[in-house]
């Protein structure tokens, strides 16, 4: 059983992450910040996306992919970012 199947959507914080998705490696960029709805996590990936892009001297978008924004960055040395917002589900306390 997956426990964020039984979990109320309202009850998820959003956190938004960046991953490489092509060239070379590099870690995982994360959001300042959880977001209580997705679309306040919409204007995290905005920010994250721009903030690659500048930071990296790429070229970037956002675009709506099931009715979320998704951001993509293409930096000058063979990367390409995937930015995007992820529910985040508390796990029940036991007892």
């Amino acid at each position: 059983m997956n426990v964020t199947e039984d979990r109320d959507p309202a009850e998820a914080a959003y956190i938004v992450v960046a991953e490489v998705i092509h060239g070379p490696h590099a870690d995982p960029a994360l959001a300042k910040q959880p977001f209580c709805s997705v679309d306040c996590a919409g204007v995290g990936v905005y920010q994250l996306t721009h903030a690659i892009s500048a930071s990296q001297k790429g070229a970037a978008f956002v675009l709506r992919r099931h009715d979320r924004p998704v951001g993509c960055v293409a930096t000058n040395d063979g990367r390409m970012w995937l930015i995007q917002a992820l529910a985040c589900h508390a796990l029940p306390t036991p007892g």
